[in-house]
């Protein structure tokens, strides 16, 4: 009986290797190690044009689509006649940058970058009000599209 049991064991392991699929033991293999991403490279410097000179001021006037922070509520656009201007967060800082226009249509280039991607955004002056539009990345970032008003 004892030949019949080792007999018996020893189809059981030939079986058990057959269905693994390998014919004899093997080692592990070393998982490789995934690039190493080198952070990301702030784009070149934009020479932007001093905050100078004849200027108008928009102030907060509504947000666009839902509700806006408190710190969105306490913001204006100066835009400078020379192509600069600086949005300003009463007692939280400022972004600066330079802006053209054509046709009432603002495209807005700005100081500040993001590693998702540009920051950007358009404005368009209608009237004596500025409606100001972010793209996803400043968004992304709780830049709030809002609309302000010229203050005389």
């Amino acid at each position: 009986m004892n030949t019949t049991v080792r007999r018996g064991g020893v189809v059981a392991l030939l079986v058990f290797a057959a269905a693994c699929g390998s014919p004899g033991p093997t080692s592990p293999t070393g998982r490789s190690q995934p690039p190493v991403l080198s952070s990301p490279t702030p784009p070149p410097p934009t020479k932007f044009p001093p905050l100078s000179g004849s200027s108008r001021t928009f102030i907060f006037d509504r947000g666009l689509s839902y509700p806006v922070s408190d710190y969105t509520k306490a913001s204006r656009f100066v835009l400078y006649d020379n192509g600069a201007f600086v949005l300003q967060y009463v007692g939280l800082g400022e972004y600066r940058g330079g802006y053209t226009e054509a046709n009432g249509v603002m495209n807005f280039q700005w100081e500040g970058w993001s590693t998702a991607g540009p920051w950007g955004a358009t404005g368009i002056v209608n009237g004596n009000s500025l409606t100001v539009q972010y793209n996803a990345v400043m968004e992304w970032s709780d830049f709030e599209d809002a609309v302000y008003a010229l203050m005389h």
